[in-house]
């Protein structure tokens, strides 16, 4: 309505605009006929000036029906804003209540158990059972083939020494007789040369003396041909005695060429005669005795071959056999899952529609039972049994700041560690030295070995590996150090005696990370076989077995108190997982953006209640241990995070990255306080030491970067 009566007031600038338009055409008549530029010139600016009013106001008509279709959709947006709130309460008071039901079905769950859940069970078993026995049985025949594959490769082993073994004999004689060979043909060819020395040096002083000789007479010659010309014909027979003369020595110089010809073809056939014929036939009956063994051999190995190709055949249709019937074992866990939980849901709903508490069904003990974020009621009751429940505090995410303060200062580097000739992957410090006053430093690098520095006198020792070293630790005594490397072996070594005290094999790929409990009873490692080991400190056996990573474990730790063990898997997995280690379960966490990428390390905090984690897609995310949400998110480098750690205090915590940076930050704020360039390559590892004054980090240059920090 106001834009009508505005654009009603506003309708006589229309009107009159064009009224001075017909008018300027008029004038322009006028100024034609009268040749006066004034009737033209006065209408057309009074139409300039309106036109430039006309579209002021058609701007501000504009921009006022904008705000008024805006202030519109605000009036229609609000009831659904209020719904939405209502929405959210109604939700939240939801939650609440169904928290509580939960928690009386969970208080009531050991009244009642399902038959059926139980003939699951036990088809599960029976399943589990007949799948063993067909392993074993398909297993059994291949190992006997095998112990027969060995004998008969040890029988081919003997029979081809013992054939070997007299043409090794007759290759001896050949080259003792070689060398006789040698030696007589070397002393006869001797006078041999010599003698063609002496036809040399003789053939030369002939032709000299022939050339010395012929060239007189070549000048009488010429003298006698001019003199012949002037002579008559009487004169002319009396030198024909002396052409004849010519001729002979001419005839005689030939004779000379033909005898030296004929001691050239002499020495040949004595050179030709020089080849023996006992050696050559030798050399064939060698030849054809090599032939007719290599022949034989082939004849030999062909069976072999064939034995083996028919044993690949069998170990693939035997492993796509297994394959099918693991699958099939996980089909059927994965429905026993789906099948429990649609139950639970039908009861869930017949409780609400009925409002009558129900008891939840009785599950036997599993190996490992997933939990996708349980309450925080339910995680106080499992890790604290002996204290009564207790609602938890819920932490709402922190984000990070979009500005960085960055600052450099203070901060002193030390000289850097150089000895390896690889990649440093892994730094660790020793937790208690047996020298108070001592700094110790152990590095595992690529080039399969493992170095104790001595900081403070600046002296290492050296341990082989036995592959490429991933990830090194220390036991909590500071008396033993593991390492993890490529050939799927963990190494332990006692530091004191600088002996190797076992090598503890059972993972089937690489060894990405080793860890050691602050109890120091349990090493735990993580491999690219998508599984978790336990190993026993005491007997150096492996005690468990966890499962429940889809792709390989790069990174594992242990909580401050050990009862929980952390791990983060590979791109196709995505996840990180709390083990609850007495409790046979686990947590799974999850982003809220759903991508996480490769888990490169996972951080306790010192007191245990903040997860922190280095991700590939250049962030690094800090978790409630407690609840499994997520904190915050902190951004800043360029490049995938490689390493985390947590100073001894738990105020700042430490990241570096490929982007050859380390960085630092405040975990309360979610601040970052310290950026560093280190080094020229990349940042694989980083750690504190115990009083929280130095940072070293493991480069790809080679070497130990050690820094010294102030007090943050």
């Amino acid at each position: 309505m106001a834009v009508y009566l505005i654009m009603t007031k506003l309708h006589w600038l229309e009107v009159t605009e064009y009224i001075s338009l017909c008018a300027s055409a008029i004038g322009t008549l006028v100024a034609t006929v009268t040749q006066q530029v004034v009737y033209a010139a006065a209408p057309l600016t009074i139409v300039l000036g309106l036109n430039a009013v006309n579209r002021d106001r058609l701007k501000r008509l504009n921009e006022q029906h904008q705000q008024n279709a805006i202030a519109q959709f605000d009036q229609l947006i609000d009831p659904f804003r209020q719904r939405l709130e209502n929405f959210d309460n109604y939700t939240h008071r939801l939650s609440q209540s169904t928290q509580k039901q939960i928690e009386e079905l969970q208080r009531n769950q050991q009244e009642q158990s399902t038959d059926s859940v139980q003939q699951h069970l036990v088809q599960l078993d029976t399943l589990r059972q007949q799948l063993g026995r067909t392993t074993e049985q398909q297993i059994e025949p291949l190992k006997q083939q095998l112990a027969q594959l060995d004998t008969f490769t040890q029988q081919l082993n003997t029979t081809t020494q013992q054939q070997i073994e007299p043409l090794k004999q007759q290759l001896a004689q050949l080259d003792t007789f070689t060398q006789q060979l040698d030696t007589t043909t070397q002393q006869q060819i001797e006078p041999l040369k010599q003698q063609l020395a002496q036809l040399d040096t003789f053939t030369q002083q002939l032709n000299t003396t022939t050339q010395q000789q012929i060239e007189p007479l070549k000048q009488q010659l010429a003298q006698l041909n001019t003199f012949t010309q002037h002579l008559n014909t009487s004169t002319q027979k009396q030198f024909e005695f002396l052409r004849q003369h010519l001729g002979q020595i001419d005839t005689f110089t030939q004779q000379i060429n033909t005898n030296a010809q004929q001691h050239m073809d002499q020495l040949q056939q004595l050179q030709q005669a020089l080849n023996i014929d006992a050696f050559n036939q030798r050399l064939a009956q060698i030849e054809t005795f090599t032939k007719q063994l290599n022949t034989n051999t082939q004849q030999q190995i062909q069976p072999i071959r064939q034995y083996l190709t028919q044993l690949n055949a069998y170990i693939q249709n035997l492993s796509a056999s297994t394959q099918k019937q693991i699958e099939e074992f996980r089909h059927a866990i994965a429905l026993y899952q789906t099948e429990m939980q649609t139950l639970t849901q039908s009861l869930t709903k017949q409780q609400a529609q009925i409002n009558i508490t129900l008891p939840t069904l009785v599950t036997p003990q599993e190996q490992i039972r997933i939990l996708q974020n349980p309450s925080p009621v339910e995680e106080q009751k499992d890790l604290q049994p002996q204290l009564k429940p207790k609602t938890a505090e819920v932490l709402a995410p922190v984000a990070a700041p979009t500005s960085h303060s960055t600052q450099t200062q203070n901060i002193k580097s030390l000289p850097p560690l150089q000895g390896h000739s690889e990649r440093v992957v892994s730094v660790a410090f020793c937790p208690l030295p047996l020298n108070s006053s001592q700094t110790i430093l152990a590095s595992g690098s690529h080039d399969k070995t493992v170095k104790i520095w001595h900081l403070d006198s600046q002296q290492h020792r050296t341990f082989t590996a036995s592959g490429k070293v991933n990830s090194v630790a220390w036991s909590a005594d500071g008396k033993t150090l593991a390492c993890g490397s490529d050939n799927k072996n963990i190494q332990l070594w006692n530091v004191v005696t600088e002996q190797e005290i076992c090598t503890l094999t059972g993972h089937k790929d690489k060894v990405y990370s080793v860890a050691f409990s602050p109890n120091n009873n349990i090493l735990a490692s993580g491999s690219q076989d998508q599984t978790i080991k336990l190993w026993s400190l005491d007997n150096q056996k492996e005690i468990q077995t966890l499962t429940g990573h889809i792709d390989e474990v790069l990174c594992i730790a242990f909580s401050p108190d050990g009862k929980m063990l952390a791990s983060g898997s590979g791109d196709r997995d995505q996840t990180i997982k709390i083990w609850y280690l007495s409790q046979n379960k686990f947590l799974t966490l999850k982003s809220k953006s759903g991508f996480m990428g490769r888990i490169y390390a996972v951080a306790f905090s010192p007191d245990g209640k903040i997860l922190a984690s280095g991700h590939q897609d250049k962030t690094i995310k800090l978790w409630h241990v407690e609840s499994g949400q997520e904190l915050s998110t902190l951004t800043g480098h360029s490049d995938e995070v490689y390493s985390l750690a947590f100073s001894p205090d738990g105020k700042i915590l430490a990241s570096g990255s490929y982007d050859q940076t380390i960085k630092l930050w405040q975990v309360d704020t979610s601040k970052e306080l310290n950026n560093i360039t280190v080094g020229e390559g990349a940042i694989y590892s980083i750690a504190f030491s115990q009083d929280g004054k130095i940072l070293a980090s493991g480069n790809g240059d080679k070497t130990v970067i050690l820094l010294t920090l102030p007090r943050l």
